[in-house]
């Protein structure tokens, strides 16, 4: 007999709680929770993307003179390592939302967490540039790539009508880790220096996500009898008036073939490499413009919480408007942001194109990820993100380049930023013109659902 709000499980878990007399007390059941799952689920994405901060930009931020001084090297060849380290992560990730779809969010954030702790530990032992790239790539590949999709893409499956307000909560996780890593990682490097600090690090990583998503973490709601947003059967239309039971879902190879993903990549590739660029060249921007290094350190602060309340904001109005007006609309922000660069010259300006930063980057962050399981449903999302990862990781990895070169032969930011402020306004077009891709007919869906 199945509960209400219970359907039969046509889909193995990707660990089942364990069946013996004794294992039995320690396993989780998310049919007999007194509300639903999904939340659960959603915690411990939120911890999962917390500890992404391990491969993300402020983290190495805190350690890059730390690498200068001690390993000998250039900022310049640590820039350079980081870029390769950042394009061999944007490859990697493919193949991570691919085995994301084979395995499960299980096994892969036990692995992600534990992988992530052992990069952390190669960081703390790392002796010259070979060694520094390994560890760059390891950690973005993990950070930046595998613990912002498996957390982004697992809570898309718990979620349909609520997805872009959990997705918005889940990032909590993300927003907090960039204001307490760097100031945590400058604490132990001050206690046990840096390699130390790595260590730490490492220790923290094990610690927060190894045993909740082992614990905790199951593939879907369907896998253990429940479906998105704990609702009863055959009760939840989405965007479309299509029952999530019935919902059809693209596979990597048609989803690919639609043009309506090549725009939305396209759309969010602003967000990834003006964001990455303005961020990375933060503090001398600012000196540019005659404000002190000290300020635009504190911009960062500012920064956290406006990408909070953008994410919020995003995910209240994605229930009332097309997602696709919403990133189109946002990229009008970037080139706002972009612009605003040049009227820098009190610190109050700088506090305020922190807040627009913040906002604007929060609500394209939670755009951009709600959209893919709207357009092309949630059975092969891994495999989908995967995809769209790679641009994104890409598009980050170049970001720092144009206004460095700019810098490099004019010695002005300016012609980059020009070229920052266009680009948005060609990400727009193509956001307005990804039109949802038609679902094929009941007939065509039933053969391929019987198709291997």
């Amino acid at each position: 007999m199945n509960l209400p709000g219970r359907v039969p499980s046509d889909e193995p878990d990707d660990a089942s709680a364990v069946t013996s007399s004794e294992g039995s007390r320690f396993s989780v059941s998310p049919a007999r929770s007194p509300f639903y799952y999904g939340w659960v689920i959603l915690a411990v994405a939120a911890i999962a993307n917390f500890i992404s901060a391990p491969g993300q930009t402020y983290t190495f931020a805190v350690f890059l003179d730390h690498f200068r001084d001690d390993l000998g090297l250039s900022s310049t060849l640590i820039s350079t390592l980081y870029l390769i380290g950042s394009l061999t992560a944007a490859v990697m990730i493919v193949g991570i939302g691919r085995a994301l779809d084979v395995l499960g969010a299980r096994v892969m954030l036990v692995l992600a967490g534990t992988l992530i702790g052992l990069g952390a530990m190669w960081m703390s032992q790392v002796s010259n540039a070979f060694e520094l790239l390994i560890g760059f790539a390891i950690l973005r590949t993990l950070g930046q790539g595998s613990l912002s999709l498996i957390p982004t893409t697992l809570v898309s499956i718990w979620f349909a009508r609520k997805r872009a307000r959990a997705l918005a909560l889940m990032a909590l996780g993300g927003a907090l880790a960039s204001g307490v890593f760097p100031i945590m990682s400058n604490g132990l490097i001050s206690a046990f220096d840096w390699r130390g600090a790595w260590v730490g690090i490492a220790i923290i990583s094990w610690g927060f996500l190894v045993l909740p998503a082992a614990i905790f973490v199951r593939r879907s709601p369907e896998s253990v009898g429940l479906l998105p947003d704990g609702e009863k059967p055959l009760s939840i239309p989405n965007s479309t008036g299509v029952r999530i039971a019935d919902e059809f879902a693209f596979t990597v190879k048609k989803a690919v073939r639609t043009r309506a993903l090549w725009l939305l990549m396209f759309a969010a590739s602003a967000q990834s490499m003006v964001g990455t660029g303005l961020m990375f060249h933060q503090i001398s921007l600012f000196n540019e413009r005659g404000l002190s290094s000290a300020t635009a350190a504190a911009v960062f602060g500012v920064i956290a919480p406006a990408l909070i309340v953008g994410q919020f904001i995003s995910g209240f109005l994605a229930d009332r408007v097309p997602i696709r007006y919403l990133i189109a609309a946002a990229q009008l922000s970037i080139t706002a942001l972009v612009l605003s660069v040049f009227l820098l010259s009190q610190p109050w300006h700088a506090y305020l194109y922190g807040a627009l930063f913040g906002l604007t980057m929060g609500f394209l962050m939670n755009s951009t990820t709600s959209i893919w399981p709207d357009y092309f449903g949630r059975k092969h999302l891994g495999s989908i993100r995967g995809v769209t990862q790679f641009s994104t990781m890409a598009a980050a990895a170049a970001g720092p380049l144009p206004l460095a070169i700019a810098f490099d032969v004019t010695d002005s930011y300016e012609n980059g930023l020009i070229i920052f402020a266009i680009i948005p306004l060609l990400c727009a077009v193509a956001a307005l013109f990804a039109i949802k891709p038609t679902v094929p007919d009941r007939t065509t869906r039933a053969a391929s659902a019987a198709a291997p």
